[in-house]
Protein backbone atom coordinates (compact mmCIF):
# COMPACT_ATOMS: atom_id res chain seq x y z
CA UNK A 1 0.00 0.00 0.00
CA UNK A 2 1.02 3.39 -0.56
CA UNK A 3 0.90 7.01 1.71
CA UNK A 4 -2.11 7.53 0.03
CA UNK A 5 -3.64 4.43 0.83
CA UNK A 6 -2.32 4.21 4.57
CA UNK A 7 -4.23 7.78 4.61
CA UNK A 8 -7.92 6.79 3.74
CA UNK A 9 -7.47 3.79 5.65
CA UNK A 10 -6.62 6.05 8.63
CA UNK A 11 -9.83 8.07 7.89
CA UNK A 12 -12.11 4.84 7.57
CA UNK A 13 -11.44 4.20 11.21
CA UNK A 14 -13.19 7.31 11.71
CA UNK A 15 -17.55 6.26 11.76
CA UNK A 16 -18.32 10.20 10.75
CA UNK A 17 -15.67 10.27 8.02
CA UNK A 18 -16.80 11.19 4.43
CA UNK A 19 -14.85 7.95 3.25
CA UNK A 20 -16.21 5.79 5.41
CA UNK A 21 -19.87 7.06 5.19
CA UNK A 22 -19.40 6.69 1.37
CA UNK A 23 -18.08 2.89 1.85
CA UNK A 24 -21.31 2.39 3.57
CA UNK A 25 -23.14 3.63 0.91
CA UNK A 26 -21.32 1.57 -2.02
CA UNK A 27 -21.46 -1.87 0.38
CA UNK A 28 -25.20 -0.85 1.52
CA UNK A 29 -23.62 -2.29 4.89
CA UNK A 30 -22.20 0.13 8.14
CA UNK A 31 -19.01 -0.77 9.55
CA UNK A 32 -18.52 -1.50 13.58
CA UNK A 33 -16.92 1.13 15.21
CA UNK A 34 -13.95 -0.40 16.14
CA UNK A 35 -13.99 -2.29 12.78
CA UNK A 36 -9.98 -3.48 12.38
CA UNK A 37 -8.34 -3.23 8.92
CA UNK A 38 -9.11 -6.49 7.40
CA UNK A 39 -12.41 -5.42 8.01
CA UNK A 40 -12.16 -2.06 6.33
CA UNK A 41 -9.92 -3.61 3.63
CA UNK A 42 -12.28 -6.03 2.47
CA UNK A 43 -15.16 -3.70 2.32
CA UNK A 44 -13.56 -1.79 0.07
CA UNK A 45 -12.49 -4.94 -2.00
CA UNK A 46 -16.05 -5.31 -1.75
CA UNK A 47 -17.21 -1.97 -3.36
CA UNK A 48 -14.35 -2.30 -5.89
CA UNK A 49 -15.44 -5.17 -6.95
CA UNK A 50 -19.31 -4.37 -7.45
CA UNK A 51 -18.36 -1.18 -9.34
CA UNK A 52 -15.92 -2.95 -11.76
CA UNK A 53 -18.88 -5.77 -11.64
CA UNK A 54 -21.22 -3.14 -12.71
CA UNK A 55 -18.82 -1.27 -15.11
CA UNK A 56 -18.39 -4.97 -17.45
CA UNK A 57 -21.88 -5.04 -17.52
CA UNK A 58 -22.62 -1.71 -18.47
CA UNK A 59 -19.41 -1.70 -20.97
CA UNK A 60 -20.95 -4.90 -22.52
CA UNK A 61 -24.60 -4.11 -22.94
CA UNK A 62 -23.54 -1.04 -24.92
CA UNK A 63 -21.14 -2.84 -27.20
CA UNK A 64 -23.96 -5.34 -27.91
CA UNK A 65 -26.46 -2.84 -28.53
CA UNK A 66 -24.22 -0.88 -30.39
CA UNK A 67 -23.39 -3.85 -32.51
CA UNK A 68 -27.20 -4.70 -33.45
CA UNK A 69 -28.24 -3.97 -36.66
CA UNK A 70 -31.95 -2.85 -38.25
CA UNK A 71 -32.55 -6.70 -38.53
CA UNK A 72 -31.54 -7.97 -34.79
CA UNK A 73 -33.75 -4.67 -33.57
CA UNK A 74 -36.79 -6.36 -35.90
CA UNK A 75 -36.40 -9.34 -34.68
CA UNK A 76 -36.23 -8.86 -31.00
CA UNK A 77 -39.16 -6.26 -31.27
CA UNK A 78 -41.10 -8.81 -32.75
CA UNK A 79 -40.08 -11.60 -30.44
CA UNK A 80 -41.28 -9.61 -27.48
CA UNK A 81 -44.91 -8.88 -29.02
CA UNK A 82 -45.11 -13.26 -29.64
CA UNK A 83 -43.76 -13.47 -26.47
CA UNK A 84 -46.91 -10.81 -24.80
CA UNK A 85 -49.06 -12.58 -26.83
CA UNK A 86 -48.36 -16.20 -25.63
CA UNK A 87 -48.49 -14.46 -22.12
CA UNK A 88 -51.97 -12.76 -22.83
CA UNK A 89 -52.91 -16.56 -23.78
CA UNK A 90 -52.13 -18.20 -20.76
CA UNK A 91 -48.93 -20.06 -22.32
CA UNK A 92 -45.90 -19.44 -21.22
CA UNK A 93 -42.63 -19.21 -23.34
CA UNK A 94 -39.24 -21.18 -23.29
Amino acid sequence: MGPEDVITLERMHAPASPERQALAQLTGQELDASASDAEILAALVRAGREAVTQQVAATGYAAWAAEMDDEDRAYRAARRGWDRDNETDGETST
